[in-house]
């Protein structure tokens, strides 16, 4: 029996579905509190001026026992600098040991990006679709008869409403969409090539792009080529 011939190309990582709850339930840990847990009640570095005014006027608009962590993230936004993930925010903020805490849902949202005179580029939330695990589905869909659908198909819809919406307001210009390198995927970039939506997003690091295959020879066999 002949061998296969072992493939030259790098083999590509694989992400497991994860099929189970969550080994972490927040509601039991919060009937039984730590006590030697360190509680974050203010910022490393407070916010001062306007940001704090405009911190205290949003926080005013969340539930009393949470308000006060918005000023906390949004001074550790300011100081972390070019890192733009949350947990480097929490640690510029000086979030101690309830730092679990600063993470709520799962939303995936589309915001327009514009230009500030004052805060030069901001993004400024359009739409959200709230993402819940298909392992946590069942208990959702007797409830409230929940429907699963991944962040891709969630994307689609939010895009396909701000198109549908762009185009009855009567806009002809270009849409241009920046997305995670998550979004990056044959399903999602093909429905937004439907709607000639260009997508910037980033590659992994070992993404490469090919030439089309040369034209088969007539009368060769073997499997034809992918890549050129």
């Amino acid at each position: 029996m002949a061998k296969r011939k072992e493939n030259s190309r790098r083999p590509q990582p694989r992400h497991k579905r994860k099929l189970g709850p969550s080994q972490f339930d927040k509601r039991r840990r919060l009937a039984t509190p730590n006590p030697n847990r360190k509680k974050t009640v203010r910022a490393r570095v407070p916010l001062s001026g306007g940001l704090a005014a405009m911190a205290a006027s949003m926080g005013g608009l969340l539930d009393a026992r949470m308000g006060f962590r918005l000023a906390i993230i949004m001074a550790g936004i300011v100081l972390a600098g070019e890192r733009r993930v949350a947990a480097a925010w929490f640690v510029a903020g000086g979030v101690q040991d309830d730092w679990d805490r600063f993470y709520g849902h799962n939303w995936v949202s589309l915001a327009m990006v514009v230009k500030h005179s004052l805060w030069g580029v901001i993004a400024l939330p359009l739409r959200s679709m709230l993402y819940v695990r298909a392992a946590n589905c069942p208990k959702w869909t007797e409830k409230y008869g929940w429907e699963f659908r991944t962040k891709h198909e969630q994307l689609i819809d939010l895009v396909a409403w701000f198109v549908e919406t762009a185009r009855g307001m009567g806009l002809r210009c270009a849409i241009w969409l920046a997305v995670d390198g998550a979004y990056a995927a044959r399903p999602f970039l093909r429905a937004m090539g439907r709607w000639s939506v260009v997508v910037v997003s980033r590659l992994r690091k070992d993404a490469a792009l090919f030439d089309l295959p040369e034209e088969r020879a007539p009368g060769k066999r073997g499997r034809h080529p992918i890549y050129g």
